[in-house]
């Protein structure tokens, strides 16, 4: 590969929507500006892991994650909200920077912006998270945080444009069904932050201009009232929106289209297919949450409908999250036998953490939905209350966050890093998520102890994940040897 060659003067105009199969598929180790040629998309994706390493020891001087909300029902505390935003964005930044690679986007104007924007987005998110402590009061660091939201926003936004730039160009080398997956996550992500920016207007500034008053006060709420149904729609949307690009790269990554006609193509094609469903539905429900009185129904239900499952939950747990397994375990197994899987350990460790997460998002969250009775779902005057608390930050903190970030990191081990070293990284990440898994398990459901059992265990598996997030770094961007 020889970077971005142009064959003609209309693609030298290069408009991002004109991709051509004349382009040659994009080397991630040339750099797309001419002026920073160091700065290579392989580069910037260790950077970023590192980075996200580091900001992610420094979370345990804002608060120790193990009890970092004393209730299911506590209003969040705004500090850790802006904190953990350096954390999302930088994930969010890795999956662009793969996408483009994975995805096979020619359009050097997109490669040169997205690259661009992940640098300000995970520099500038994280900086300005570390000082954003009020809201408000914390002018400068919000601002500067600011700048990284609107550098997430043309991420997103070029990634839709490079997209539909190889639809049109007839250059879907990804393939169709995985495109439109992923072009759906990332357009539920850009909805999301669009409305994380008008809940953040509202908490800065409140009732001006007028209009959102005015726009409440329809719904029958107050200005704050919408401020808090536009911030909650726009977390849950913008992490699921995460998951399912995910995925929508890993199948494409761990070999879709090695898959042939059969019963495996066919299981991964329903799975891509119950992701984009759900992205779709999930984005209308989330948008309807936001700016309507709507909420979505519980189903399910008993104790007079103090237990039960939301139905937005069912969505994405079902639709999203076990369509991923869907289509991650037949495009990493490609129909072999299990034991020829053990060649394919960065893609094994990618499934386990997919199954953890689903463990611990879906089945552990909807136990505790259907027995509401005893976790209390925010009463603390109930039996299980301290457990509930608990789980709360394992929900987000491990089965939203470091989960996803898992199977991330290990899409970019199975690109970058040599066969030899992979399973070094992938065996480790497998050990380092059972063990925080298990002693999250047991901190929830066993004993909720601050420095139980629970919590030995689980800072055991977190010292190991670590372990492999090092390894990750040291066999990526310290060898100087071309990885395959």
């Amino acid at each position: 590969m020889q970077g971005w060659v142009r064959t003609t003067a209309e693609q030298r105009k290069d408009p991002v929507m004109l991709t051509t199969s004349a382009q040659p598929l994009p080397d991630d180790d040339v750099g797309p500006v001419q002026r920073f040629p160091w700065l290579t998309p392989r580069r910037l994706t260790f950077f970023v892991i590192g980075w996200l390493i580091v900001f992610a020891l420094g979370s345990v001087l804002v608060a120790n994650p193990f009890a970092s909300e004393p209730s299911a029902g506590a209003t969040p505390d705004y500090w850790r909200v802006m904190y953990l935003h350096g954390l999302l964005i930088g994930m969010v930044g890795l999956l662009a920077l793969l996408a483009c690679g994975v995805l096979g986007l020619r359009s050097i104007h997109v490669r040169v912006w997205i690259v661009g924007g992940v640098l300000f987005a995970t520099v500038l998110t994280a900086v300005g998270g570390i000082f954003d402590r009020q809201i408000p009061g914390a002018e400068i660091p919000m601002w500067v945080q600011i700048l990284g939201f609107f550098a997430l926003d043309e991420i997103l936004f070029v990634l839709l444009l490079g997209m539909i730039g190889e639809w049109r160009g007839g250059t879907l080398n990804a393939g169709s069904l995985p495109v439109v997956s992923a072009f759906l996550a990332v357009g539920s992500m850009f909805v999301a932050a669009l409305m994380g920016h008008l809940g953040g207007w509202i908490m800065e500034f409140g009732n001006f201009p007028p209009v959102i008053g005015w726009y409440a006060g329809v719904l029958g709420e107050k200005v704050d009232d919408f401020s808090a149904n536009l911030i909650g729609s726009h977390s849950h949307e913008m992490v699921v929106g995460v998951l399912a690009l995910s995925v929508s790269i890993g199948a494409v990554q761990f070999g879709y289209h090695a898959l042939g006609r059969g019963p495996a193509r066919t299981l991964a094609q329903v799975g891509l297919g119950m992701v984009a469903v759900g992205t779709a539905l999930m984005t209308v429900m989330y948008v309807a949450m936001a700016f309507t009185t709507w909420a979505p129904p519980t189903l399910f239900t008993s104790a007079d409908g103090t237990n039960g499952i939301a139905s937005d939950d069912l969505v994405t747990g079902v639709l999203v999250m076990a369509g991923g397994l869907l289509v991650l375990l037949p495009v990493v197994a490609r129909g072999d036998r299990a034991r020829n899987l053990l060649g394919r350990p960065a893609g094994v460790a990618a499934i386990w953490s997919w199954v953890l997460l689903f463990a611990t998002v879906v089945v552990a969250g909807f136990a505790i939905e259907l027995n509401e009775t005893y976790f209390g779902a925010g009463d603390q005057s109930t039996a299980g209350a301290a457990k509930d608390a608990v789980y709360t930050w394992l929900h987000q903190d491990v089965g939203l966050f470091l989960l996803p970030a898992l199977v991330i990191v290990m899409l970019v081990v199975q690109r970058f890093i040599g066969a030899r070293h992979q399973g070094i990284i992938a065996w480790t990440v497998i050990a380092g998520a059972t063990v925080t898994f298990v002693g999250g398990m047991i901190f929830v459901f066993v004993d909720p102890a601050l420095h139980g059992p629970g919590y030995a265990v689980s800072t055991i598996g977190l010292l190991i994940v670590g372990i492999a997030l090092l390894a990750t770094i040291w066999y990526g961007a310290l060898s100087r040897r071309r990885l395959d």
